[in-house]
Protein backbone atom coordinates (compact mmCIF):
# COMPACT_ATOMS: atom_id res chain seq x y z
CA UNK A 1 0.00 0.00 0.00
CA UNK A 2 1.26 3.15 -0.79
CA UNK A 3 1.62 6.34 1.90
CA UNK A 4 -1.14 8.28 0.18
CA UNK A 5 -3.37 5.44 -0.24
CA UNK A 6 -3.07 4.61 3.70
CA UNK A 7 -3.46 8.13 4.68
CA UNK A 8 -6.25 8.45 2.97
CA UNK A 9 -7.87 5.38 4.19
CA UNK A 10 -6.56 6.44 8.13
CA UNK A 11 -8.47 9.76 7.43
CA UNK A 12 -11.57 8.45 5.87
CA UNK A 13 -12.16 6.05 8.94
CA UNK A 14 -11.63 9.08 10.86
CA UNK A 15 -14.45 10.69 9.87
CA UNK A 16 -16.37 7.60 9.98
CA UNK A 17 -15.37 7.20 13.78
CA UNK A 18 -16.57 10.78 14.77
CA UNK A 19 -19.77 10.87 13.19
CA UNK A 20 -20.22 7.05 14.47
CA UNK A 21 -21.05 5.48 11.19
CA UNK A 22 -20.80 1.84 11.13
CA UNK A 23 -20.57 -0.20 8.29
CA UNK A 24 -24.35 -0.97 7.63
CA UNK A 25 -24.97 2.40 7.98
CA UNK A 26 -22.90 3.40 5.59
CA UNK A 27 -24.06 0.97 3.26
CA UNK A 28 -27.59 1.83 3.92
CA UNK A 29 -27.25 5.40 3.44
CA UNK A 30 -24.92 5.17 0.22
CA UNK A 31 -24.91 3.52 -2.85
CA UNK A 32 -22.04 0.92 -1.72
CA UNK A 33 -22.05 -2.08 -0.14
CA UNK A 34 -20.94 -3.25 3.57
CA UNK A 35 -17.90 -5.01 1.89
CA UNK A 36 -16.96 -2.35 -0.52
CA UNK A 37 -16.79 0.14 2.73
CA UNK A 38 -14.68 -2.45 4.33
CA UNK A 39 -12.27 -2.35 1.61
CA UNK A 40 -12.23 1.23 1.03
CA UNK A 41 -11.41 2.08 4.83
CA UNK A 42 -8.48 -0.68 4.68
CA UNK A 43 -7.20 0.87 1.46
CA UNK A 44 -7.11 -2.58 -0.35
CA UNK A 45 -9.30 -1.45 -2.76
CA UNK A 46 -9.02 2.35 -4.51
CA UNK A 47 -11.80 4.40 -3.39
CA UNK A 48 -13.74 6.05 -6.25
CA UNK A 49 -14.49 9.67 -5.38
CA UNK A 50 -17.98 9.33 -5.30
CA UNK A 51 -17.55 7.11 -2.51
CA UNK A 52 -15.52 9.81 -0.46
CA UNK A 53 -17.41 12.57 -1.12
CA UNK A 54 -20.75 10.32 0.23
CA UNK A 55 -18.80 9.43 2.83
CA UNK A 56 -18.54 13.09 3.95
CA UNK A 57 -22.31 14.14 3.36
CA UNK A 58 -23.47 11.00 5.16
CA UNK A 59 -21.08 12.57 8.13
CA UNK A 60 -22.15 15.70 7.47
CA UNK A 61 -18.19 16.80 7.01
CA UNK A 62 -17.10 19.52 4.27
CA UNK A 63 -15.16 17.39 1.47
CA UNK A 64 -11.99 19.36 0.85
CA UNK A 65 -9.22 17.59 2.83
CA UNK A 66 -10.20 14.20 1.83
CA UNK A 67 -11.22 15.11 -1.55
CA UNK A 68 -7.27 16.65 -1.88
CA UNK A 69 -6.19 12.86 -0.34
CA UNK A 70 -8.09 10.79 -2.86
CA UNK A 71 -6.12 13.48 -5.53
CA UNK A 72 -2.71 12.04 -4.17
CA UNK A 73 -4.01 8.37 -3.85
CA UNK A 74 -5.24 8.40 -7.51
CA UNK A 75 -2.65 10.18 -9.05
CA UNK A 76 -0.63 6.74 -7.50
CA UNK A 77 -3.11 4.50 -8.62
CA UNK A 78 -3.58 5.67 -11.91
CA UNK A 79 0.63 5.96 -12.40
CA UNK A 80 -0.13 10.00 -13.02
CA UNK A 81 2.26 10.57 -10.03
CA UNK A 82 5.16 8.38 -12.01
CA UNK A 83 7.91 10.35 -14.45
CA UNK A 84 7.76 9.61 -18.19
CA UNK A 85 11.67 9.66 -19.51
CA UNK A 86 12.79 12.31 -20.82
CA UNK A 87 13.43 11.97 -24.59
CA UNK A 88 16.76 9.96 -25.94
CA UNK A 89 19.51 11.69 -27.29
CA UNK A 90 18.67 10.77 -30.74
CA UNK A 91 15.73 12.78 -31.23
CA UNK A 92 16.92 16.26 -30.85
CA UNK A 93 14.65 18.05 -32.74
CA UNK A 94 12.25 17.38 -29.91
CA UNK A 95 9.69 15.06 -30.92
CA UNK A 96 9.81 13.18 -27.26
CA UNK A 97 9.06 16.48 -25.97
CA UNK A 98 5.32 16.05 -25.51
CA UNK A 99 5.73 13.00 -23.33
CA UNK A 100 8.05 15.02 -21.03
CA UNK A 101 5.46 17.81 -20.43
CA UNK A 102 2.90 15.33 -19.65
CA UNK A 103 5.08 14.27 -16.55
CA UNK A 104 5.31 17.69 -15.92
CA UNK A 105 1.98 18.22 -15.97
CA UNK A 106 0.87 14.90 -13.72
CA UNK A 107 3.80 16.32 -11.13
CA UNK A 108 1.84 19.61 -11.03
CA UNK A 109 -1.25 18.27 -10.38
CA UNK A 110 -0.18 15.90 -7.43
CA UNK A 111 1.91 19.07 -5.94
CA UNK A 112 -1.28 21.07 -6.45
CA UNK A 113 -2.98 18.79 -4.88
CA UNK A 114 -0.51 18.09 -1.58
CA UNK A 115 -0.66 21.49 -1.11
CA UNK A 116 -4.10 21.72 -1.13
CA UNK A 117 -3.89 18.53 2.01
CA UNK A 118 -1.44 21.04 3.99
CA UNK A 119 -4.22 24.13 3.80
CA UNK A 120 -6.81 21.33 5.05
CA UNK A 121 -4.46 20.42 7.89
CA UNK A 122 -7.73 18.84 10.86
CA UNK A 123 -5.60 20.38 13.08
CA UNK A 124 -5.35 24.08 12.16
CA UNK A 125 -1.72 24.15 11.51
CA UNK A 126 -1.03 26.99 8.99
CA UNK A 127 0.40 26.43 5.73
CA UNK A 128 4.36 26.76 5.20
CA UNK A 129 4.07 28.32 1.97
CA UNK A 130 0.77 30.34 1.33
CA UNK A 131 0.64 31.43 4.80
CA UNK A 132 -3.10 31.24 5.12
CA UNK A 133 -5.21 29.95 7.99
CA UNK A 134 -5.98 26.30 7.68
CA UNK A 135 -9.58 25.14 7.37
CA UNK A 136 -10.97 22.46 9.24
CA UNK A 137 -14.61 21.01 8.53
CA UNK A 138 -17.53 23.09 9.02
CA UNK A 139 -20.31 22.49 10.18
CA UNK A 140 -23.20 22.38 7.85
CA UNK A 141 -26.97 20.96 9.83
CA UNK A 142 -30.04 20.00 7.97
CA UNK A 143 -31.70 21.51 11.05
CA UNK A 144 -31.78 23.28 14.65
CA UNK A 145 -33.68 23.20 17.79
CA UNK A 146 -37.47 22.24 17.49
CA UNK A 147 -36.51 21.73 13.61
CA UNK A 148 -34.51 18.73 14.41
CA UNK A 149 -36.93 17.35 16.46
CA UNK A 150 -37.53 13.35 15.39
CA UNK A 151 -34.77 13.53 12.93
CA UNK A 152 -32.22 11.33 12.18
CA UNK A 153 -28.64 13.06 13.51
CA UNK A 154 -26.52 11.29 10.45
CA UNK A 155 -29.30 11.83 7.83
CA UNK A 156 -29.42 16.06 9.12
CA UNK A 157 -25.82 16.07 9.36
CA UNK A 158 -25.76 16.90 13.30
CA UNK A 159 -23.07 14.19 14.51
CA UNK A 160 -19.73 15.67 12.53
CA UNK A 161 -16.75 16.20 13.99
CA UNK A 162 -16.20 19.55 15.97
CA UNK A 163 -20.40 18.87 16.37
CA UNK A 164 -21.21 17.18 18.88
CA UNK A 165 -20.36 16.23 22.50
CA UNK A 166 -21.07 13.35 24.90
CA UNK A 167 -22.82 14.42 28.36
CA UNK A 168 -23.11 10.76 29.32
CA UNK A 169 -21.22 7.22 28.81
CA UNK A 170 -22.57 4.03 30.38
CA UNK A 171 -21.83 0.32 29.68
CA UNK A 172 -23.76 -2.43 30.62
CA UNK A 173 -23.86 -6.29 30.83
CA UNK A 174 -23.18 -7.83 27.57
CA UNK A 175 -21.08 -5.29 26.46
CA UNK A 176 -24.18 -3.03 25.86
CA UNK A 177 -22.61 0.96 25.63
CA UNK A 178 -25.23 3.64 25.36
CA UNK A 179 -24.33 7.66 24.75
CA UNK A 180 -25.63 10.23 25.67
CA UNK A 181 -25.21 12.96 22.68
CA UNK A 182 -25.39 16.54 22.29
CA UNK A 183 -25.42 18.36 18.65
CA UNK A 184 -24.04 21.67 19.65
CA UNK A 185 -24.51 22.72 15.96
CA UNK A 186 -28.05 21.76 15.85
CA UNK A 187 -29.38 22.26 19.45
CA UNK A 188 -30.64 18.94 19.87
CA UNK A 189 -30.02 15.51 22.00
CA UNK A 190 -30.38 11.97 20.84
CA UNK A 191 -28.70 8.41 22.25
CA UNK A 192 -26.20 6.54 20.53
CA UNK A 193 -26.20 2.72 21.23
CA UNK A 194 -23.83 -0.04 20.25
CA UNK A 195 -23.82 -3.62 21.03
CA UNK A 196 -27.09 -3.95 21.76
CA UNK A 197 -29.08 -7.30 22.29
CA UNK A 198 -32.28 -8.45 20.35
CA UNK A 199 -35.16 -7.03 21.97
CA UNK A 200 -33.11 -4.48 23.34
CA UNK A 201 -35.07 -1.19 23.89
CA UNK A 202 -33.26 2.49 24.63
CA UNK A 203 -35.60 5.81 25.14
CA UNK A 204 -35.12 9.22 25.67
CA UNK A 205 -36.89 11.64 27.47
CA UNK A 206 -36.96 15.43 28.07
CA UNK A 207 -39.01 17.35 30.07
CA UNK A 208 -41.59 19.37 27.53
CA UNK A 209 -40.85 16.83 24.13
CA UNK A 210 -42.32 13.63 22.90
CA UNK A 211 -40.34 10.28 23.66
CA UNK A 212 -37.73 8.86 21.24
CA UNK A 213 -36.82 5.30 20.98
CA UNK A 214 -34.44 2.88 19.82
CA UNK A 215 -35.69 -1.18 19.12
CA UNK A 216 -33.70 -3.99 18.00
CA UNK A 217 -35.85 -6.01 16.17
CA UNK A 218 -33.22 -7.30 13.50
CA UNK A 219 -29.85 -8.81 13.96
CA UNK A 220 -28.26 -6.62 11.14
CA UNK A 221 -28.60 -3.92 13.97
CA UNK A 222 -26.24 -6.03 16.55
CA UNK A 223 -23.22 -4.87 15.12
CA UNK A 224 -23.66 -1.43 14.10
CA UNK A 225 -24.30 1.93 15.56
CA UNK A 226 -27.62 2.75 16.53
CA UNK A 227 -29.25 6.54 17.26
CA UNK A 228 -32.87 7.17 18.41
CA UNK A 229 -34.44 9.97 16.40
CA UNK A 230 -33.28 13.61 17.65
CA UNK A 231 -34.49 15.56 20.01
CA UNK A 232 -34.60 19.31 19.07
CA UNK A 233 -34.57 22.15 22.10
CA UNK A 234 -35.56 25.11 22.39
CA UNK A 235 -32.99 27.99 23.90
CA UNK A 236 -34.61 27.44 27.50
CA UNK A 237 -33.76 23.62 27.94
CA UNK A 238 -31.01 22.31 29.33
CA UNK A 239 -29.31 19.12 27.80
CA UNK A 240 -27.98 17.59 31.13
CA UNK A 241 -31.95 17.19 31.72
CA UNK A 242 -32.73 14.46 29.21
CA UNK A 243 -33.35 10.96 30.61
CA UNK A 244 -31.78 7.98 29.33
CA UNK A 245 -33.37 4.53 29.95
CA UNK A 246 -32.01 1.18 28.85
CA UNK A 247 -34.31 -1.65 28.97
CA UNK A 248 -32.82 -5.47 28.12
CA UNK A 249 -34.67 -7.62 26.78
CA UNK A 250 -33.30 -9.93 30.12
CA UNK A 251 -33.26 -7.37 32.48
CA UNK A 252 -34.29 -4.38 34.38
CA UNK A 253 -34.93 -0.98 32.97
CA UNK A 254 -31.71 1.11 34.17
CA UNK A 255 -32.24 4.77 33.51
CA UNK A 256 -29.32 7.86 33.96
CA UNK A 257 -29.20 11.57 32.92
CA UNK A 258 -26.62 14.17 31.57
Amino acid sequence: MSPETAQLAVSMREVRAAAGLSLAQLARRTPYSKSSWARYLAGTQPAPRRAVEALCEVAGVRPDRLLALWELADARWSGRARATPEPSPEHPDGRGRPYVWGAVAALAAVAASAAAVLLFTPHGSRSATAGATAATFTARPGCSGRTCDGQDPLDMGCGGQQMVRTLAVRTFAGGRRVQLRDGTACHAVWVRATHLHLGDRVELTLPGTARKEIRVDDRHDLDAYLATPMTGMSPAQDPGDARVCLIPADGPRVCFTG
